[in-house]
């Protein structure tokens, strides 16, 4: 087998999310304290969107996304891949681990999510849900990255993720809300 060019970057890539799932599948083994358990598991979870969105993408894939605020205050999202000339210099097997583990991650995750939601486990549920935010939005950055930023995957996403019945729903929700009864009558200082 072939050393890796970037073990050190290889070595974080994997270290912080599988230690984030670690803590969170191990910790009430461990502690009594949410707290704690929670600090940890988001403390992983920022490590590794922050190595993988800095470092592990520019060096194993030539891919780096990132957002800025102009001054309008409008926000502008950049994709950018290696010129293919340089893509030479992606290493094969750092690539297909990049990719194995920003994608299987989020699946995870995913699944995670289920189980603390049929437990009942609202605290959990929210550990899980910004796993799934952070590991999420990198997993996105660099799929339109992948594709160079091209229409075609913002339209496939959007199909995908069914625009029309997701407005619908929230449609409904908010015209149950509006057909509340009316309050109560405030209490009176009169006895």
């Amino acid at each position: 087998m072939k050393a890796l060019l970037h073990p050190l970057a290889v070595f974080f890539h994997l270290a912080f999310r599988a230690l984030a799932l670690l803590v969170y599948l191990m910790c009430g083994w461990f502690s009594n304290s949410f707290i704690s358990c929670f600090v940890t598991i988001i403390i992983f979870l920022s490590l590794d969107f922050w190595t993988v969105k800095n470092v592990t993408g520019r060096l194993l894939v030539g891919l780096r996304w990132w957002n800025y605020v102009d001054d309008e205050g409008k926000s502008h999202w950049v994709f950018e891949s290696r010129k293919d000339e340089d893509i030479s210099l992606v290493d094969t097997a750092e690539a297909q681990i990049f990719w194995l583990a920003l994608v299987l991650t989020p699946v995870v995750w995913f699944l995670l999510l289920f189980v603390s939601f049929f437990r009942l486990n609202v605290k959990w549920f929210i550990v899980v849900i910004i796993a799934l935010i952070l590991n999420g939005a990198n997993l996105y950055g660099y799929l339109r990255c992948k594709v160079k930023g091209t229409d075609k995957f913002s339209s496939a996403i959007s199909s995908m993720m069914g625009k029309q019945m997701i407005s619908s729903m929230f449609s409904s929700l908010w015209k149950k809300s509006e057909q509340q009864p009316p309050p109560a009558r405030p209490f009176s200082n009169t006895v």
